[in-house]
């Protein structure tokens, strides 16, 4: 599979840059501006308002990341622009604007819900692998959206990131198979199993079938968080999932994965990183922002990654960048 002209940054720049607004709207909505006037932690805003710790923490990085606010030891607090144009006080005033503009932002409700109730929707229908039941035609509907996303990055992972010593890998919530599919072509001594829910794996086969690699990509029924996962391999790959699940989540599927691990074996995690502030850059803070809305999750920061894989007892735990805005996240289980 051959790397794009050039990467699909551009494209996620223009889908992410919908959330650029609705975050202004929404602080200016519940006040935040006004709660900025003097420095402040994000525990002392929840606990002032109420809100989700959540919603906020998400909320202001995209707000710093734009350049509205400005963080120092922890507290975020208004700079001259947000002074200049989102105080209600200010003779420069932008808010009867984006009052308006709200009408016509879908986004703003549910970005106004996610925050002060931490009401998540059904967007990314991430409610369907925490029941283990997916229909058939959501199936093709999420894989299908899914895949035209990921495509691009499996492809330049597969040439960016060694899989030269991997036998045999496990596509943990594999969606498509991209990503087994990719590094499959990429690795001719390797083998890829697409683990998913039933509907999923189905849809799944297709891609397969249609990359030519039925002989060395397979699929497997399992519902990761209730049934026994497959052992025999020596790499578990996931790509956009550790995002879609809170902490706790994903320190249960780090131990899943630890556990099913053959001795040696690496756990890899396909992730856009947050910097070490958690404050950006602007497209994950934008994405972690869209993780809130439709998912239980958040993007990560690599000391988060990493604190939970050694948690687990992972070891040698590393980043690398992989393709556009990703990186590869990855850790070994100790023989």
């Amino acid at each position: 599979m051959k790397i794009p002209v050039d990467s699909d940054s551009k494209i996620w720049d223009a889908w992410l840059a919908l959330y650029q607004a609705p975050a202004i709207s929404v602080a200016l909505e519940l006040g935040v501006f006004e709660d900025l006037k003097e420095p402040t932690e994000i525990a002392e805003l929840q606990r002032r308002t109420g809100y989700s710790a959540r919603g906020l923490r998400a909320l202001l990085a995209v707000l710093k990341s734009l350049g509205f606010v400005d963080r120092f030891q922890g507290s975020y607090q208004l700079n001259e622009l947000s002074r200049a144009y989102f105080l209600k006080d200010s003779p420069f005033f932008w808010g009867p604007f984006f009052h308006r503009l709200t009408k016509d932002l879908p986004i703003h409700k549910l970005l106004l819900d996610n925050v002060r109730e931490d009401r998540t929707t059904t967007v990314r229908a991430a409610e369907g692998w925490e029941s283990g039941k997916i229909d058939e035609e959501a199936a093709k509907a999420i894989t299908a959206f899914m895949h035209s996303h990921s495509v691009a990055s499996a492809a330049g992972l597969a040439q960016s990131c060694d899989f030269s010593g991997v036998k045999k890998l496990l596509d943990v919530g594999g969606g498509s198979g991209c990503y087994a599919i990719a590094i499959a072509a990429a690795n001719p001594g390797l083998k890829a199993t697409v683990m998913d829910l039933p509907t999923v794996c189905k849809v799944a086969t297709g891609y397969i079938e249609r990359a030519g690699l039925t002989d060395r990509v397979n699929t497997q029924t399992v519902d990761m968080f209730r049934q026994a996962w497959p052992s025999g391999y020596d790499a578990h790959f996931f790509a956009n999932v550790f995002h879609d699940w809170n902490p706790d989540t994903c320190a249960k599927l780090a131990a899943a994965s630890f556990a099913a691990l053959e001795p040696g074996g690496r756990i890899c995690l396909q992730e856009m990183l947050l910097d070490d502030s958690g404050d950006g850059p602007l497209v994950t803070s934008e994405f972690s922002l869209l993780m809130c809305l439709g998912t239980k999750g958040q993007q990560f920061t690599f000391g988060q990654l990493r604190d939970i894989l050694e948690e687990t007892g992972f070891v040698g735990i590393r980043a690398k960048r992989s393709y556009g805005y990703y990186s590869l996240v990855s850790g070994i289980r100790p023989s």
